[in-house]
């Protein structure tokens, strides 16, 4: 990826972490022939009891015959995804889902020739997260989907889903 990329990607995230705090995080998007290597969904706060419902349908993949674990969705914060950035850019990885700083979600190789998934994440680490799709063979794949996602944290006593995003603030010392 040459700096250019790099500061787009970073442009994109900039300006999701800006958008204000939704009220509710029930999302549907349409994909089509996508080829973008990285497609930013939502963000939310998630608190020690987050969770991610994520079903996406009417998947269709240019080529299939490419290695689907570089193809998928990872939930990440703003700053491990500029530590990311700096893996791309230094060389120590070629893909997003490649850095042990983004929690992967859900990798295409899982699909076995399934044209659809439901999977629920259970977010454990208190903090604001980006969902991000990531496809690490732009030139060489466009997808079509349709992703329907749910970010929630469970109440602690009892365990009703709350679907208000944790605020939280930068403590300055």
């Amino acid at each position: 990826m040459d700096f250019s990329s790099f500061q787009f990607l970073f442009s994109i995230f900039l300006l999701l972490s800006f958008f204000p705090f939704s009220f509710s995080e029930i999302r549907f998007s349409e994909i089509r022939n996508d080829d973008r290597p990285i497609v930013p969904f939502d963000q939310f706060g998630f608190t020690h009891n987050g969770r991610l419902e994520l079903n996406v349908s009417k998947i269709s993949l240019s080529n299939s015959n490419l290695d689907l674990s570089k193809v998928g969705f990872f939930l990440c914060t703003l700053d491990s995804w500029l530590h990311v950035l700096q893996q791309l850019e230094d060389g120590e990885i070629r893909c997003a889902l490649q850095s042990d700083l983004v929690k992967s979600v859900y990798t295409f190789n899982s699909l076995n020739g399934k044209d659809s998934f439901n999977t629920l994440y259970n977010e454990t680490d208190s903090d604001q997260y980006n969902l991000v799709f990531a496809n690490c063979h732009p030139q060489q794949l466009k997808v079509t989907m349709d992703v329907n996602s749910a970010m929630y944290n469970l109440d602690g006593k009892s365990n009703v889903r709350d679907y208000l995003s944790a605020v939280f603030f930068i403590k300055n010392d």
